[in-house]
């Protein structure tokens, strides 16, 4: 699993959607999927249930998956649908991945 999120960290620094704000916008959750499955796997934070980390797993895999609904060669457009995956899995899994970002940033801070 490591490998996996190591995977979408590199194919996150490659992607370039200058300009494109929705696209940019829903890829910046990216990082925070890959938090929140890190933490499961380490068993720091397990409430929630298996659904939310098996939603998030697939959109992280749809996200590095060259061929998908657009090729993801084709610059910008190809990453239209990765987006448009992570937005959906976002609308899933909203309010525990609210509650996984309240945690960690408590438990960032020390509090």
């Amino acid at each position: 699993m490591e490998t996996l999120l190591r995977r979408v960290e590199d194919e996150l620094k490659r992607v370039n959607v200058a300009g494109v704000k929705q696209i940019a916008e829903a890829l910046s959750y990216v990082p925070v999927f890959i938090s929140l499955v890190r933490a499961y796997i380490k068993g720091t934070y397990r409430d929630l249930p298996i659904g939310t980390i098996i939603a998030a797993v697939s959109a992280l895999i749809y996200f590095i998956t060259p061929i998908d609904l657009i090729p993801d060669f084709i610059p910008v457009a190809g990453k239209l649908d990765d987006a448009g995956v992570i937005l959906a899995c976002l609308n899933f899994i909203r309010s525990d991945l609210d509650r996984y970002i309240e945690w960690r940033d408590r438990n960032l801070a020390g509090g």
